[in-house]
């Protein structure tokens, strides 16, 4: 098995196409097909199945395509550390972050740390916090940025600042020119909710449920946007980042509220693998982090 075998193979299972593949490794069909056949004489198997104009991974292409993914990044890793080495100043940074962070927190960092070094090429990969967990553990990102609670023996976490959570309604709701409501008068309004598995609606659910409130959720959107416009529609109340909505806030379309006798406070954290190399790239990164504004400890 060869390197060029290897990322041949990444390329057709990304794509899912031998033409394709072809295509961005600059080389011809025939060449990827060759590369693809001599992986699949090593391994005694076939790797991809066809589906018509597409292929497919086979179960033994799934647990190569695993091995991969990893095999490659550890790959530029070492390209990376090794170019730092001979005191190149270009590098890459891959952040993964959970899908809040990465649309309210990450870009205005991004911003000015790009301002500072605008040669180090930054990639932000958003998901779900459980997979940009993952993604730490595979590798495929430097480190992640989430806004949940992460244990996990192979991690280090470290908090980067402390996010509120704050009810929110319409500028015309009975509740708007008031700052603060009681847990028991959330049980008699209709909520909207984020989708089932995200760090907010989690933490919502748990603090409400130990004062015994039990949210009547009448809708349930897979992003915080559609959550806001549902509310700006007097579709219901919902509770949220005080990061997600104070643009609507400040132009009198939303009112924040805080909720008495209730913790909805979280910590949004940086999680790497304890084993990881932080090349002078990520060191950049991790020393600018800790220069923000609102950063708690990032030593």
């Amino acid at each position: 098995m060869t390197w060029t075998q290897l990322k041949t193979f990444h390329a057709v299972a990304l794509r899912q196409s031998f033409t394709r593949a072809a295509e961005a490794l600059h080389t011809s069909q025939p060449a990827v097909s060759a590369q693809i056949q001599g992986l699949e004489k090593y391994y005694g198997v076939k790797l991809f199945a066809r589906l018509g104009k597409k292929v497919a991974l086979t179960e033994a292409g799934e647990i190569l395509f695993s091995y991969a993914e990893r095999i490659l990044n550890l790959t530029d890793e070492a390209k990376q550390a090794i170019d730092e080495l001979k005191g190149l100043k270009r590098g890459k940074l891959k952040i993964g972050a959970s899908f809040l962070v990465g649309v309210y927190i990450m870009p205005q960092i991004l911003g000015r740390f790009k301002t500072r070094y605008p040669d180090i090429e930054v990639a932000l990969q958003m998901r779900q916090a459980q997979e940009v967990v993952k993604m730490v553990l595979t590798n495929a990102v430097d480190l992640g940025i989430v806004g949940a609670p992460v244990e996990d023996p192979r991690l280090m976490v470290k908090p980067l600042l402390s996010d509120e959570l704050l009810a929110i309604v319409p500028a015309d709701h009975p509740w708007a020119e008031r700052e603060a409501v009681r847990p028991e008068e959330l049980e008699r309004q209709p909520f909207v909710l984020s989708e089932q598995g995200s760090a907010t609606r989690k933490i919502v659910e748990e603090q409400l449920g130990q004062v015994g409130v039990n949210p009547e959720v009448v809708m349930e959107l897979g992003n915080i946007e559609a959550v806001k416009k549902a509310v700006e529609a007097g579709l219901g109340i919902s509770i949220m980042s005080r990061c997600a909505a104070s643009g609507e806030v400040e132009a009198g379309r939303l009112r924040f509220l805080r909720v008495l006798e209730v913790n909805l406070r979280r910590d949004v954290n940086i999680v790497y693998h304890k084993d990881k190399h932080f090349s002078n790239t990520l060191g950049a990164f991790w020393d600018f982090l800790a220069e923000q504004p609102g950063v708690e400890t990032v030593t």
